[in-house]
């Protein structure tokens, strides 16, 4: 995948994670939790950047383990940090009710779809890496 293919893609899953967060806010009453959506939508934009850069660059390794271990380390860090976030905002902002996670679990979703978009098109890298290493060796 390219980085203008990923970042059309990024562009796309962008404008539909702010449709559905807009429906979200205009729907329920969550006026309080806009700052942590914002927050949420960057903060998965610029993980996702993150994660292609990275990705893009552990397809191409000789290790055929290292794009799996990254993967794996990088979906549970992003499972930590995004605990941690909910947490902090439900115990820090005290907020009204519990609908703020509506917005963020959509954002979450969105761009979770996004990664395994663009990962399982780095794989495929991967396996014609290791495709060829094989007919080499044969």
């Amino acid at each position: 995948m390219t980085y203008a293919r990923f970042y059309t893609l990024l562009g796309i899953f962008t404008a539909v994670a702010v449709v559905l967060s807009l429906i979200c806010h205009f729907v329920l009453p969550i006026n309080y939790a806009i700052p942590l959506t914002v927050g949420t939508i960057l903060l998965f934009c610029a993980f996702c950047v993150g994660l292609f850069w990275i990705g893009n660059r552990t397809a191409r390794s000789e290790n055929k383990f290292l794009f799996t271990n990254v993967f794996m380390g990088v979906t549970m860090l992003k499972l930590f940090l995004c605990g941690g976030l909910i947490a902090a905002y439900y115990f820090l902002a005290a907020p009204e009710n519990r609908l703020f996670v509506v917005p963020f679990f959509l954002s979450y979703l969105v761009y979770t779809i996004l990664e395994i978009t663009f990962l399982i098109k780095l794989a495929g890298i991967t396996t014609g890496l290791v495709k060829e290493e094989q007919e080499a060796r044969s």
